[in-house]
């Protein structure tokens, strides 16, 4: 097969867009030809890497991936309304840059968010007659308007309509959680058409190891709650923030918190309004480092702002996480997430919006009240049994060549 891949957000940027450079570096593999048109590497710090600037179109091969980046305008994580001009401007400059991608394609897969991705593939996909297969990793606009970085408007109501539209256009959907699947058919669309591939999680975080990180920050004697990932509009880290102001008097605890985003500011402000000195904040790090900090942590923790459509979501990072052999605490008190660390061997929740529980169950973690270590290892054995990228990437795959089959 020849596939063409349709994506904003590509590796060497950083987050959930991983699963689409491994899941197509294992198509490759398989023997199938694989293209990818994304942007101009700038995610999530607005930054374009010097040899990527000035280019409208930058051609480059990765692990036999043909890779077209295409011009964007850069918008850091904090810059919402730059990041809508950023959408906007890949757009067009895709549309342009696309016909230079000759060839035929027996698929093309679009990858959302931002809405944007899906229409150009929509676009393409009529132009070129091929099929269209669109992978839904989050809900757009209902999931910007219930964790509040999108306000309900004209505008949002014009996206739902065109994603709506354009569900019904494709000739299948890729939904990467069960929660978007049940959304997709509670909008009556067929079943036949919907398919869930998990992310699942690379060799790379099952086999880490901790790389000397606690040595090189200072760690070695601390108890350490880490969270990685965006400090952005869906998380609930204000909680966090309030949980360390109730553990100040156990000294050798300490929390981490490891990447950028528009609520980095807020958190700081907090620390130093608390006089805490038991919180770090030490950016976005290397990607190839991130499972070496979350094999060094004693405690891994995430929480999500408390709205309905949390209720379907599945954050990538908790294969991550879970693959680190870490007991999680998780800031949802139900919902497909939890269910998972149910299954997986014990979910350790709290209220996004209680800092007393969270601070609870930490101290919990600490005293080992509660066994963190035997937690870990279930999360860890369970991810080897269910849910490696390859396992994922292999139904992704047998999934690509049924609809490629006349």
């Amino acid at each position: 097969m020849r596939i063409l891949f349709i994506t904003q957000h590509f590796p060497p940027e950083r987050g959930a867009v991983r699963r689409l450079y491994e899941f197509a570096a294992f198509f490759k593999k398989a023997g199938h030809n694989v293209t990818v048109l994304t942007a101009l590497p700038n995610y999530p710090d607005g930054i374009i890497p010097p040899k990527y600037r000035g280019k409208f179109l930058f051609r480059e091969e990765m692990d036999g991936i043909e890779v077209y980046r295409s011009y964007v305008l850069p918008a850091s994580n904090a810059q919402p309304r730059k990041r809508m001009l950023g959408f906007i401007t890949f757009l067009f400059s895709s549309l342009i840059n696309g016909f230079r991608i000759k060839g035929k394609f027996d698929l093309i897969l679009a990858s959302s968010p931002p809405v944007t991705s899906p229409l150009i593939g929509y676009i393409f996909s009529r132009l070129r007659r091929t099929k269209l297969i669109l992978e839904i990793r989050d809900l757009q606009p209902e999931s910007g308007e219930q964790f509040g970085n999108l306000k309900k408007s004209l505008f949002t109501e014009l996206i739902r309509r065109v994603m709506r539209f354009l569900y019904r256009r494709a000739d299948h959907i890729v939904c990467v959680t069960e929660g978007i699947a049940e959304w997709m058919r509670s909008i009556d669309l067929p079943e036949d058409r919907l398919t869930t591939i998990k992310s699942g999680v690379g060799n790379n975080f099952i086999d880490s190891h901790s790389n000397g990180i606690r040595k090189k920050f200072g760690w070695e004697d601390k108890f350490l709650i880490l969270y990685a990932g965006t400090l952005g509009w869906a998380h609930s880290l204000e909680t966090v923030v309030e949980a360390a102001s109730h553990l100040t008097d156990q000294k050798d605890i300490r929390f981490v918190f490891i990447g950028e985003g528009h609520k980095r500011v807020t958190l700081e402000k907090m620390v130093r309004e608390y006089g805490l000195h038991n919180v770090s904040f030490i950016g976005s790090q290397p990607l190839e480092s991130i499972p070496y900090f979350l094999r060094a942590s004693d405690v891994l923790i995430e929480s999500l702002k408390d709205v309905p459509i949390t209720k379907g979501t599945f954050p990538c990072k908790l294969f991550e996480y879970m693959a680190s052999g870490r007991p999680i605490i998780f800031g949802s008190r139900s919902g497909e997430a939890t269910a998972e660390l149910e299954k997986a061997g014990g979910a350790l929740t709290f209220a996004s919006k209680d800092a007393q529980e969270l601070a609870k169950i930490v101290r919990s973690l600490y005293s080992k009240k509660i066994d963190g270590e035997n937690l870990g290892k279930k999360y860890h054995q369970y991810i080897r049994l269910h849910h490696t990228r390859e396992k994922w990437a292999g139904r992704y795959l047998d999934l690509l060549e049924k609809i490629n089959t006349p």
